[in-house]
């Protein structure tokens, strides 16, 4: 099986975001969303139809999340959540640099890691997620 990349992440998003606001996702409707081409579209749609991630009705061409697509998405959105809010209250990252370091990672994160990194950012201040936020090299501080 295929792997979920990075990008295909973005394609799945694509073509729920388009059904949300349309009603209806199209190959050409997801390149001009994405701004890339069709045949882009078409390669990344082959990908994620053969790991059950999408279905295309016919003969519209219309395109839509199964189940386990809409599963995959919601946990990607929950670790990209969860990855935003640790880098920006325990790495004392801006809300860009958090942001953008979340979405390259959040389709990687294995399910209890996710439930790791939740803990220490629920535990109450004084436990260990104190000491974790202690421990970090501060940028700069890296050769002194």
């Amino acid at each position: 099986m295929k792997s979920l990349t990075h990008s295909r992440v973005h394609y799945l998003w694509a073509i729920n975001e388009l059904n949300e606001k349309k009603g209806y996702a199209r190959a050409i409707d997801i390149a001009s969303l994405l701004g890339v081409s069709r045949s882009a579209v078409c390669i990344a749609l082959g990908h994620l139809k053969s790991m059950k991630l999408v279905i295309e009705k016919l003969p519209e061409h219309t395109l839509k999340l199964t189940i386990l697509g809409k599963k995959q998405l919601d946990n990607i959105d929950n670790n990209f959540m969860i990855l935003s809010r640790f880098f920006k209250a325990f790495l004392n990252l801006d809300e860009e640099i958090a942001t953008k370091q979340a979405c390259m990672i959040e389709h990687l994160l294995l399910e209890e890691v996710a439930k790791k990194i939740n803990q220490i950012i629920d535990k109450p201040l004084g436990s260990s997620s104190e000491k974790i936020n202690n421990s970090i090299v501060k940028p700069g501080k890296m050769y002194d």
